[in-house]
């Protein structure tokens, strides 16, 4: 097989022997207007036929749309997020390796290649498809999931993508839990409460603040999340004047940036207390949890002698 370039986002999810070559190489070699048979994404059994076409520049928005199954949040893709290929593609004025459409009356909506449309669009390049009103709802999730393999959705758009099953399952009339999430999808239950909470916590709009939205990753996440859980208004507050700050324009990585987004959106000038001091002297401090209401009792040892102990333990003995 040839090197791959830059344009060459080919996958290879079926890796299905097709005349002593794999599909990926079949789908390389398409032409425009050749007529190619694959086998179907979700029954290797039933047979996909397509038609390799080329959509111009200027008619990509109208005549396209991506899937719903697609995991990608069209909204969040920019330049950034495509330049792996948008520099190729923009030299060879169409993409390399054609997306997956299903085509629905005049309509083709792109189960695999909403990237390389993006990229088109932007680049003002030609779009090459392969087409076929062959496939089903089945093929469309498949070849989802398969087009992650090249450049993973970022933890929000998962979490977008996992409650679309959580959804699915309680319509079943299951609890939608993170463990059947976790089992339908194939990953840990830990991971999808991860992607869960960065979806329901995090808006869109704060996500569309970082350089693509992979930069937001787990730890940024969980940063995040506390801080709209301390303080709400404080958090909207700084989302609201982040445009104004002399960092966005600095030189820096897109790394970096990403930190100094975090920082500023979770950094509050007055944070609001999280515990109240019922005591506070040189030797014990009591301090009560305002949220849980929980006590914690720190008591320097230099006072805290065996008898004192012995006290204590009396004491809080006829807790329950």
């Amino acid at each position: 097989m040839a090197k791959k370039r830059k344009n060459d986002t080919r996958l290879d999810p079926f890796a299905t022997p097709v005349e002593g070559s794999s599909l990926d190489d079949l789908l390389d070699q398409a032409k425009i207007g050749d007529v190619i048979t694959m086998p179907a994404p979700s029954d290797p059994q039933r047979t996909i036929t397509l038609t390799c076409q080329v959509i111009k520049s200027h008619n990509i928005e109208n005549h396209t749309q991506v899937y719903g199954q697609n995991r990608r949040e069209q909204s969040l893709l920019n330049e950034k997020s495509v330049a792996d290929i948008l520099p190729a593609i923009k030299n060879d004025k169409r993409n390399l390796h054609p997306a997956l459409c299903w085509q629905k009356g005049q309509q083709q909506w792109v189960l695999s290649g909403s990237r390389r449309r993006k990229a088109c669009m932007l680049a003002e390049a030609d779009y090459v498809i392969l087409t076929s009103s062959d496939f089903n709802d089945q093929d469309a999730k498949a070849l989802a999931i398969s087009s992650d393999q090249y450049i993973a959705p970022s933890l929000w758009e998962l979490g977008q993508a996992y409650h679309a099953t959580k959804v699915y399952l309680m319509e079943q009339g299951l609890k939608g839990s993170y463990r059947e999430i976790g089992s339908l999808e194939g990953v840990s239950h830990t991971a999808v409460a991860d992607a869960l909470k960065a979806f329901e916590y995090i808006p869109k709009e704060v996500l569309s603040l970082y350089p693509t939205a992979n930069h937001l990753g787990r730890e940024a996440a969980k940063k995040l999340i506390e801080a709209i859980k301390i303080n709400k208004n404080a958090f909207e507050i700084n989302h609201l004047n982040i445009h104004d700050q002399e960092f966005l324009n600095d030189t820096v990585s897109d790394e970096k940036r990403a930190m100094l987004i975090t920082h500023y959106l979770t950094t509050f000038e007055n944070k609001p207390a999280r515990s109240e001091a019922l005591l506070d002297n040189k030797f014990i401090k009591v301090q009560r949890n305002l949220k849980s209401g929980d006590v914690t009792i720190k008591i320097d040892s230099k006072v805290l002698t065996q008898k004192r102990i012995d006290q204590l333990q009396k004491l809080l003995a006829n807790y329950n």
